[in-house]
């Protein structure tokens, strides 16, 4: 079986880690891009001999018949019309973060996906960092004992004035709900609920940093999980740290284990555990990234084709699903939602 994928957006990410992972897979073809900036789209068509670029996605899907697989790169505000058009003609879904801008939308295209039997995944690709994967086996094994609190944080310079780019669609609000919240801290969000379950309360601290931003630049959350534990997230495109500056500290009553994402560590990755005295017990090892950060996307990619292709159901072990970026959205919007309590000292 032949996957016939498509691409809509052709910006940074698509050609640094979706266009390559679909060429490179031996089940798949790339057989159109599509971008609002033709040039874009025809230059990645170029560089990646895909034999058809578009303006726009109905042209697209209209065109290029049976359509498999739909890899969605594009602002947030275009996801759910993309992703509606997609699953309206049964073809399988791959959506960036986050799934949309509010959580009544992402449920509601959690409920299309179901109703039409359609598979559909979102980009919370760090599921596939073999150190996330192997802090959640001790965790699920026990060895961690009791989890009591965790701290996650994903941050980089990516719009520092000294050293990133110019704010973009990112930071706009007719694209965004939220800045930093929803670029980095989804992400990370989506790890809390993968390793420790659902998420019962959450308050915020969302703080705009430069002259021109609309939406948050430094995020701050507090969560509360249904399990009893409690955690604290940061999220922001200013503070120093190498992308994709992922780091995760699980606090449980064995101790303490630490997971570090980050293109400065040599081979991308470092797991370490602690003992109760503070001092590092041991650092696991694991397989250096062959192709950087964007790993994660390919590996996402390759689960979710071999979903489509029925090979391995151990897959959805992993793979993030509609439903889950939809739980997702419901704390980003409690987020964004919560009520600051200040008492003025």
């Amino acid at each position: 079986m032949t996957i016939r994928a498509a691409i809509l957006g052709t910006g940074h990410w698509a050609r640094t880690a979706h266009l390559p992972a679909l060429v490179a897979h031996p089940g798949v073809t790339v057989v159109a891009c599509a971008d609002p900036n033709i040039d874009l789209a025809r230059k990645a068509a170029e560089t990646f001999g895909v034999p058809a670029a578009y303006d726009g996605l109905d042209s697209m899907l209209d065109n290029e018949q049976p359509l498999s697989l739909l890899v969605i790169a594009a602002p947030d505000d275009v996801h759910p019309t993309a992703i509606r058009a997609a699953l309206s003609r049964g073809v399988t879904v791959f959506c960036e973060k986050p799934l949309a801008n509010d959580a009544w939308t992402a449920d509601a295209l959690s409920a299309q996906a179901t109703a039409t039997n359609t598979l559909a995944s979102v980009g919370y690709s760090f599921r596939y960092s073999p150190a996330v994967q192997a802090l959640r086996a001790d965790l699920l094994a026990g060895d961690l004992g009791d989890p009591w609190f965790i701290e996650v944080a994903e941050h980089n310079t990516q719009f520092h004035p000294l050293l990133g780019k110019e704010l973009n669609w990112k930071s706009d609000p007719q694209h965004a709900a939220a800045g930093a919240l929803f670029e980095y801290g989804s992400h990370v969000l989506d790890l809390c609920l993968w390793l420790l379950g659902p998420v019962s309360a959450v308050s915020s601290h969302l703080v705009k940093v430069l002259p021109q931003s609309q939406l948050d630049d430094i995020a701050t959350l507090q969560l509360r999980f249904a399990s009893g534990a409690a955690g604290t997230l940061v999220s922001s495109w200013l503070l120093t740290g190498g992308f994709p500056g992922i780091r995760i500290r699980l606090h449980g009553s064995r101790g303490l284990a630490e997971v570090e994402l980050n293109e400065t560590i040599p081979g991308g990755e470092r797991y370490s555990h602690y003992g109760l005295d503070g001092r590092v017990r041991e650092t696991v090892q694991t397989a250096p990234l062959e192709h950087g950060p964007s790993s994660y996307a390919r590996w996402h990619l390759a689960d979710l084709v071999s979903a489509m292709t029925g090979r391995d159901p151990a897959v959805f072990e992993v793979l993030p699903t509609i439903q889950q970026a939809a739980d997702t959205q419901r704390i980003l919007d409690g987020a964004l939602a919560a009520t600051e309590s200040w008492t003025q000292i």
